[in-house]
């Protein structure tokens, strides 16, 4: 009985510590766009988009949100699209000749290169147009929101 109390209040004061490891922290945008939110909620309306390798601040942790300061504003991000590693795109004169595009911004995303993506296609003959379609998809965020309430629904864990 006291051991599993011990393991519950020790990881209760890890979780604790690392959410407060990183207020106060430079982050760096791990995804090719991030969008910075009023709340802190994934239907909260979008202040901003940021890109990758976008450094911002953090101001405060609440569950998977943190809140943030950037160039663009101040706002909420998932923690989902941020790196604790600080993000250098090097510049060394060949890789300045070839910048990625979106499209290897969103393998990279994945996990992909384009070798990687062309194995997976020729040996196990998968196909990626649907994903690729998808993530070019643009989404009304508004109308979205407008539904979401219209419809009286609500999204467990949003705080928006």
């Amino acid at each position: 009985m006291y051991r599993k109390a011990f393991a519950v209040g020790v990881g209760l004061f890890v979780a604790v510590a690392a959410a407060w490891a990183l207020e106060g922290q430079l982050v760096s945008v791990a995804v090719r766009s991030a969008q910075l939110r009023e709340a802190s909620g994934h239907l909260a309306p979008i202040v901003a988009q940021l890109a990758y390798t976008d450094e911002v601040e953090v101001l405060e942790v609440r569950g998977d949100f943190l809140r943030v300061v950037s160039p663009a504003g101040e706002g909420w991000l998932h923690r989902s699209a941020v790196s604790e590693d600080r993000i250098v795109l090097a510049d060394d004169g060949e890789d300045a000749a070839r910048r990625a595009d979106d499209r290897e911004v969103a393998l990279a995303g994945r996990g992909f290169n384009e070798e990687v993506e062309q194995r997976y296609r020729s040996e196990q003959g998968l196909s990626f147009d649907g994903v690729d379609r998808m993530e070019a998809r643009a989404r009304d965020s508004e109308a979205l929101m407008r539904f979401i309430e219209d419809g009286g629904l609500r999204v467990p864990g949003d705080e928006s």
